[in-house]
């Protein structure tokens, strides 16, 4: 019963473990105000900075964004010309792997019907399977039985687009992140309010 009882721990000690491990969590903040009059007014000026850096960040942004697509405009027919010749360079792989894959599939096939004869040959004498599949490998040396099957993992080159081309060069160069949730940290702390931080679970919660 002990023995049991402790096995059963045990599965709910791994499950709870792994499930903690799939969960997502996200750092959220309390805020508590300050007690006096001037540390309200003060809080005050700490959300009005707030809207401006979020005004000004999303401003910026914005503009980035602009100047993004512009290079991805320019930048575009060279990408072009860039995936045509990556294209067929892709097509002539594939179309040399496909023959190869025939030429596979028909050899493979002829070797396995070349064995089968002689192995059916060889029990019609009396002898086990195994020991006619032995000996046929033994005193017939044919690749195709052996032989790994031809495989092709090349994705094909996919188009370029403006859109496309906009966001890669938006995720590289545009940010949203101007710092302006923890400079208001900052503020609203320096203003004599208290900031606490804890970790919240948004998703795979025990």
């Amino acid at each position: 019963m002990k023995r049991n009882t402790f096995i059963f721990l045990l599965l709910v000690f791994f499950t709870s473990v792994g499930l903690s491990a799939c969960s997502k969590y996200k750092i959220a903040y309390d805020y508590s105000p300050p007690k006096t009059k001037q540390g309200i007014t003060c809080i005050s000026g700490c959300q009005k900075q707030l809207r401006q850096c979020n005004h000004q960040c999303n401003a910026q942004y914005k503009q980035c964004s602009v100047r993004a697509s512009q290079q991805a405009k320019k930048a575009l027919p060279v990408l072009k010309e860039a995936y045509t010749l990556k294209l067929e360079l892709w097509l002539d792989a594939r179309a040399r792997y496909e023959h190869e894959l025939d030429r596979y599939e028909f050899e493979h096939f002829m070797a396995i019907s070349r064995r089968d004869r002689y192995v059916d040959r060889c029990m019609r004498k009396g002898k086990k399977s195994r020991a006619c599949h032995r000996t046929y490998h033994h005193d017939h040396h044919d690749p195709y039985l052996s032989l790994s099957r031809p495989y092709f993992n090349t994705p094909r080159p996919v188009s370029p687009t403006l859109t496309s081309e906009t966001r890669r060069i938006q995720k590289v160069s545009c940010s949203t992140n101007c710092k302006c949730d923890s400079n208001y940290r900052l503020c609203y702390t320096s203003c004599g309010g208290t900031v606490k931080s804890k970790k919240v679970c948004i998703k795979n919660c025990n």
